[in-house]
């Protein structure tokens, strides 16, 4: 279990690369306050709650992850997720905690079986789909609330939006876009009456806020702290292919997931926002970072300037936040796949934009899931086509076997089952091959070029041999590599069929058939 968690052999720690992480760090610092700060702010559970969300995950992420670049720390997805638990459930804060450690749990037990590379296999679709619609509903939740606030704030959005737009990316290397909105938000707010402040926020380390949970209320946390592990999994290792491709190392999913997991456990114990890696990956890269030593600096940083930052935090304008947050939600909309949805084949762009609407429209958790389910249908369907195309039904004149025999009649009928079959393909193998084994009195198997059979297919294997036996039709398998032997014995497929029928070429099974005749 453990050789799961190792990673691969990585090129030593120079002190240039040191220098780098070191000032990469300091700088992303900047951008980082006011954006984890924001999303603390739409999650519900305070602007402190996104910073040390990147303090605790953060840092443990990095120290037990598996990724050699990666930042982690708050993550839009999951502050629109904290928030609809928050809201729609109507969960106390010891509550969430108790469903943020459960969804570390289930990280951790994920990395330490080693299924780490298989939780990323959700359909880019799904994962497009719902991020977009974490967008459109961080843009539209935004505007609303600065609405609700007044015109002031408008203004002060508005210029923070503007300025977020046009900021040079030469400057932004150095002056994050983000940091500079609060500061222009902040002197705007001194001089226009009416911008509504932030106000005050507690100080001080977190203190654990975690309350035993009762056998009711668990078996409700499951289901929401499974998702919540799943979108912050998923996100985090998507941004791990990415590290990959920056700095050409390879990534230990399981390791990661382990480690994001460990920070995951200590965010709920401490009552503060789940996290996932994020896009200051990306920003510490451009920043001149080099490994997972920039985002540890960082979060150093940002951990001692917590302890004071309360009283310069107080009057900072949660209209500037807000033009932060849309941003985020900007930058969420995957507008190049939006842009070319008519060439996209219908059943994926169906499922992609009725996942983007149900996360506006309905429930952020119930999108994801429903998108899982009918992406497995559609590519089900295909793979369907796919398997169904792999079988051979043939029938054997008589001819072959005797020059006696009559030209034209065929009485043995051969079954060959080349690759893979599956829950996709076994209803409907059933269906059309059935009226083959009823047409012919010998019918011969050949698995010798199947390569897999799940639990499904065999049960269909074990039907058809039902079927044979209803129409008086005797069956010949040939071919069955011990791989495959282990499955059909296991639902009872070979137990059908009689032990002196089963041979191992096809040459031996039409021999036999032709005996059977």
């Amino acid at each position: 279990m453990l050789n799961t968690l190792r990673n691969a052999h990585r090129p030593p720690y120079a002190p240039a690369i040191f220098w780098g992480d070191l000032r990469a760090g300091i700088t992303l610092s900047a951008s980082y306050i006011p954006t984890a700060m924001a999303l603390g702010y739409i999650s519900g559970m305070g602007p402190l709650a996104g910073l040390w969300c990147g303090v605790f995950v953060g840092i443990i992420a990095a120290l037990c992850g598996g990724t050699r670049a990666l930042v982690s720390g708050p993550s839009a997805a999951l502050a629109v997720v904290t928030a609809t638990l928050v809201a729609g459930n109507d969960f106390t804060l010891p509550e969430l905690c108790v469903v943020i450690v459960m969804a570390g749990a289930v990280q951790i037990a994920l990395g330490l079986v080693g299924v780490g590379r298989f939780v990323s296999y959700v359909p880019h679709i799904v994962l497009t789909g719902f991020m977009s619609g974490i967008g459109v509903l961080l843009l539209w939740t935004q505007i609303q609330k600065l609405l609700d606030l007044g015109m002031s704030d408008l203004l002060v959005a508005g210029c923070g939006v503007a300025l977020l737009a046009a900021w040079p990316a030469r400057v932004g290397k150095y002056l994050p876009p983000a940091l500079a909105v609060i500061a222009i938000g902040w002197l705007m707010s001194r001089f226009i009456p009416g911008v509504d402040p932030l106000g005050p926020v507690p100080t001080g380390l977190p203190t654990p806020v975690l309350e035993a949970p009762s056998l009711e209320f668990l078996a409700k946390a499951v289901g929401p702290a499974v998702i919540v592990a799943l979108i912050s999994s998923v996100y985090s290792l998507m941004w791990a292919l990415t590290a990959d491709t920056l700095t050409g190392s390879q990534h230990n999913p399981n390791r990661e997931l382990f480690g994001l997991g460990l920070g995951n456990v200590a965010a709920g114990i401490v009552g503060v926002l789940p996290g996932s890696a994020n896009i200051a990956t990306m920003t510490s890269r451009r920043f001149g970072g080099k490994t997972v030593v920039a985002g540890i600096i960082c979060q150093v940083i940002v951990a001692g300037l917590i302890l004071g930052l309360a009283g310069y935090v107080a009057p900072l304008p949660l209209a500037a936040l807000s033009a932060i947050v849309m941003l985020v939600g900007w930058q969420l909309i995957d507008f190049s796949f939006l842009s070319k949805i008519r060439g996209v084949d219908v059943h994926h762009s169906t499922v992609m934009l009725v996942t983007m609407g149900m996360t506006i429209f309905i429930d952020p958790l119930f999108a994801i899931l429903f998108g899982v389910i009918a992406a497995n249908v559609v590519n089900a369907a295909q793979l369907e086509a796919l398997e169904l195309d792999s079988v051979i039904s043939t029938p054997l004149l008589d001819a072959l076997f005797s020059v006696d025999a009559d030209d034209y009649e065929a009485r043995i009928g051969l079954l060959a089952f080349r690759g893979t079959f599956t829950v996709s393909s076994s209803l409907k193998l059933i269906q059309s091959i059935s009226r083959d084994i009823r047409d012919h009195e010998v019918v011969i198997f050949d698995l010798s070029d199947t390569t897999h059979v799940d639990d499904s297919s065999a049960h269909m294997l074990a039907l058809l041999l039902d079927r044979a036996k209803q129409t008086n039709t005797e069956i010949v398998a040939c071919g069955v590599t011990d791989r495959i032997r282990r499955t059909l014995y296991a639902f009872g497929v070979l137990d059908r069929i009689p032990h002196d029928r089963l041979v191992e070429t096809q040459k031996d099974a039409r021999e036999l058939a032709w005996a059977l005749l």
